[in-house]
C-alpha cells in the first residue's frame, strides 16, 4: 500500500472484547488476582492486580529465579555442599530444622525452599551464593526492576513479615511467567509434591497438585499479615495459563480461587502461535540500501489470543509504509499486521525491520533517487 501513512499503536483486545459477549469472571474471593496466557503474558482477567501486598513465601520465586540464573552461570551447582551458617537456624517461618554446621547439598536446600517454604533452608542458600542475605536481597530487586515488577520491593529472601515487602498479583504473574520461559528445564522443582529428610516428610502446600493433574506448580504463602497466597500454572494440550491469588483468607479458598481463574483462562480462550522470533513474514523492496530489499517480523514470539474455538475465523492483512529508505536499523518499525474475526477488528500489530540495511554507494544512491521521483 503506497504512501499509507501508518500510525502504530496497539488495540491488543479492546476493541474486540467491547464488541463481543464474553463469559464473566469467576466470583473470587481474594483480595487481588490475575490469570494471564502463559505464552503471551497477556492478561485474561484480573481484579486489583496492582495492589501492593505482602507476598508472603511467593517472594521465594524470585528467589528462586535469581539461585537457579546462579546456576546456570556456575556460581552454584545443585550437588555443591553448603555449610548452613547460624544465622539460618535462628529464622522463624516454616523451617526443616537445619544445625549449624550442617552439610547439606544446594538441590536439597532449593527443595526445602519450594516444597516446604523453609526459611532455613533459604537462607543458608542466600548466604552461600552472596555472602549474606542483604547482598542476595539487592540481587533480587534489580531482577524484579529487569523484568517489570513496578510494584515489588522485596526486604528479605524468605517472604517473613517486614516493613515495606511488598509486590503484587501481576507483578508475580511476571515472574511466575519469566521462571517458565527462563528456565524450563528447572520447572520440576515446582511440582514436587513431598520431600522427605532426616526422617521427616514435608508435604507441598500447592493443594491443587494432588487436585489437578494439569497444574505444573508454581507456589503458596501464608504470613498473618499477607494471607493466604498462591502463584499456580497448569498446561492442558498446548494452552498454558497462570493465576495469581493474594490475601485469600484460607487455604481452601485459595486454592478454589486459584483453580476457577485457571479454568477461566483455559474455558474462555485460545493462545495461538502465528509467527516465531525473527520469522520472516515479509519483505519488501526498500530504496537507496546496499541491499535490495528487507525482511520484517517480530523480535519475540508472536501469540495471538481470541476466544476459544475461533482461531480459524482470523483473517491477516499486512500493511507496510511506502516508499522504506535506507538506512535501516534491526526493530525499526516497517509496517503492520492487522488481524481480524469475523470482520470485527483484534488489534494492529508493529512488524519491524530483521536487520540493518546501509546506505548504497553513490551510483546506487542516484539511481534509487530517480526511481523515487516516478514512484512519488
Amino acid at each position: 500500500m503506497k504512501r499509507l501513512n501508518m500510525k502504530f499503536f496497539w488495540l491488543g483486545l479492546a476493541l474486540f472484547f467491547t464488541a463481543t459477549t464474553w463469559a464473566a469472571p469467576p466470583n473470587v474471593s481474594s483480595r487481588a488476582w490475575v490469570v494471564i496466557d502463559q505464552a503471551s503474558g497477556r492478561e485474561l482477567a484480573a481484579s486489583q492486580a496492582d495492589l501492593p501486598l505482602a507476598p508472603a513465601s511467593l517472594t521465594q520465586l524470585m528467589t528462586a529465579y535469581v539461585l537457579l540464573g546462579d546456576i546456570r552461570k556456575n556460581k552454584l551447582s545443585l550437588g555443591e555442599m553448603v555449610t548452613v551458617p547460624a544465622a539460618a537456624t535462628q529464622m522463624d517461618g516454616s523451617r526443616i530444622f537445619l544445625k549449624a554446621g550442617d552439610q547439606v547439598s544446594v538441590d536439597t536446600l532449593l527443595q526445602a525452599m519450594l516444597v516446604e517454604s523453609a526459611s532455613d533452608a533459604t537462607i543458608a542458600l542466600v548466604t552461600a551464593a552472596d555472602g549474606s542475605e542483604a547482598a542476595f536481597v539487592a540481587r533480587m530487586n534489580r531482577e524484579a526492576k529487569r523484568l517489570g515488577m513496578s510494584k515489588t520491593r522485596f526486604m528479605n529472601a524468605t517472604g517473613l513479615n517486614e516493613a515495606g515487602h511488598e509486590s503484587s498479583a501481576r507483578d508475580l504473574a511476571l515472574l511466575a511467567r519469566a521462571l517458565a520461559r527462563d528456565f524450563p528445564e528447572r520447572l520440576t522443582f515446582f511440582i514436587q509434591k513431598e520431600l522427605p529428610y532426616k526422617g521427616i516428610t514435608y508435604y507441598n502446600g500447592n493443594r491443587l497438585l494432588w487436585r489437578d493433574s494439569t497444574v505444573t506448580g508454581l507456589k503458596v504463602g501464608r504470613t498473618p499479615q499477607a494471607g493466604y497466597c498462591m502463584a499456580a500454572s497448569a498446561q492442558r494440550g498446548d494452552q498454558r495459563r497462570i493465576a495469581v491469588v493474594l490475601d485469600a483468607h484460607s487455604d481452601t479458598q485459595r486454592t478454589q480461587d486459584a483453580l476457577k481463574l485457571l479454568n477461566y483462562g483455559f474455558e474462555n480462550f485460545d493462545s495461538v502461535p502465528l509467527y516465531r522470533a525473527r520469522q520472516v513474514v515479509k519483505v519488501i523492496n526498500i530504496y537507496r540500501g546496499e541491499y535490495p530489499s528487507v525482511s520484517m517480523g517480530f523480535e519475540q514470539d508472536f501469540h495471538l489470543l481470541v476466544p476459544r474455538g475461533s482461531a480459524a475465523r482470523v483473517k491477516a492483512e499486512i500493511m507496510t509504509q511506502q516508499p522504506v529508505v535506507a538506512p535501516i536499523n534491526r526493530g525499526q518499525r516497517l509496517g503492520t499486521l492487522r488481524l481480524t474475526l469475523d470482520g470485527k477488528p483484534l488489534g494492529d500489530y508493529p512488524l519491524v525491520a530483521l536487520q540493518d540495511v546501509g546506505v548504497a554507494g553513490l551510483f546506487g544512491r542516484g539511481w534509487d533517487s530517480i526511481r523515487l521521483l516516478f514512484a512519488k
